[in-house]
């Protein structure tokens, strides 16, 4: 990559830090474009940050889950590349399903795919978490599993892009594509202009408004997710948990974070707040009072079949798009491809380029 070359990234999401960086180490000239206040404040802000392979039916896409496998690698190695450790929260993880019918049916489906996930009995469950209420009497452990404060891994790598060189720019919205000839020659960044070579639309669910004078209909969707975090009587826990009931984290004693689906009616803060309390008391025992500490809303990004958006603009030669659910989990991958098709070279990350 030659070191003139500009690329101009829409979004300071965990898609577009890691692009940055990535991009940045190959020797790109890289400016970020964030329309929020700061990186890592939209829909990362509000991501539960577990990477994970257990919650995941291998059958419904095995290219996907094998992805998400490789995932624990790929962060591992970006975590190398960065020289210091990722704001993580490392204990392994734990799942069981609403029977143990159906715990079985799931460690079934993962060794048929390649997954490898210890059996635990109550009394091995009882220790590792001892204050559930009422321990399931089997439960999938998944070691390699982890959780990361995706916003603060988020400025971690955008931190490090900008020791490469990278330059960063916040509230401000990418108003205009330029290009000559077909191809990308820069943006319009409020009421600047920035010539780039390349561009990259990170911007989550605003990449269909980005890309709109090039493609009609981008095919991503919000997908709202929520983020509640309340204080109690709450031990650190020593694992990720995903139960029936609640899906829930204590990475510090007194704070549990809980991700949930977004609930219909007229209010899903208020609703979901109060969810978390009434599970959280009743899955786990002697609590004390529970308080909300807040709500975050995320607006996941959506490609249509689920399968991620990841390649080139094809009416726009020059620009990118890179949308994914679960994007936090396949950000080292995206990165890393956004980085060899920048380059002109086939991705080696496993994702498999699709082009809009």
């Amino acid at each position: 990559m030659s070191a003139s070359q500009k690329v101009v990234i829409a979004g300071a999401g965990i898609i577009g830090a890691v692009a940055a960086f990535e991009l940045s180490r190959a020797g790109a000239d890289v400016t970020i474009v964030e329309a929020r206040p700061g990186p890592g404040e939209g829909v990362s802000a509000a991501s539960f940050g577990w990477i994970n392979a257990i919650t995941f039916d291998p059958e419904n896409d095995p290219a996907i889950y094998a992805l998400r496998q490789n995932a624990f690698r790929a962060w591992a190695a970006l975590e190398r590349a960065l020289d210091c450790p990722l704001p993580a929260h490392r204990q392994g993880a734990l799942f069981w399903g609403d029977s143990v019918a159906e715990t079985m049916e799931a460690l079934e489906g993962h060794r048929k795919a390649g997954g490898n996930y210890k059996l635990l009995n109550q009394a091995e469950i009882a220790a590792m978490l001892p204050q559930l209420a009422v321990p399931p009497e089997t439960a999938l452990y998944a070691p390699e599993e982890f959780a990361l404060d995706v916003t603060a891994t988020t400025r971690l790598l955008l931190k490090a892009a900008a020791e490469a060189g990278t330059t960063l720019i916040t509230g401000t919205e990418i108003t205009a594509i330029e290009s000559k000839g077909g191809r990308v020659t820069g943006v319009r960044a409020g009421d600047t202009r920035l010539e780039a070579d390349n561009l990259i639309v990170a911007a989550g669910t605003g990449s269909s408004r980005i890309l709109a004078p090039f493609v009609q209909d981008l095919g991503v969707k919000a997908s709202p997710a929520a983020l509640v975090t309340v204080t109690g009587n709450f031990p650190q826990t020593t694992c990720i948990t995903d139960s029936p009931e609640l899906e829930f984290r204590v990475p510090t004693p007194g704070l549990l974070i809980s991700a949930h689906s977004m609930p219909k009616g007229e209010d899903p803060e208020g609703t979901l707040a109060q969810r978390t309390v009434d599970r959280a008391q009743r899955v786990l025992k002697e609590t004390g009072e529970v308080t909300v500490q807040s709500v975050q809303i995320g607006q996941r990004p959506f490609p249509d079949g689920g399968i991620p958006l990841v390649g080139p603009v094809t009416s726009l030669p020059g620009a990118y798009i890179a949308a994914a659910h679960p994007g936090v989990i396949l950000a080292p991958a995206i990165g890393a491809t956004i980085r060899d098709l920048v380059n002109g070279r086939i991705a080696g990350s496993g994702l498999q380029p699709r082009a809009v």
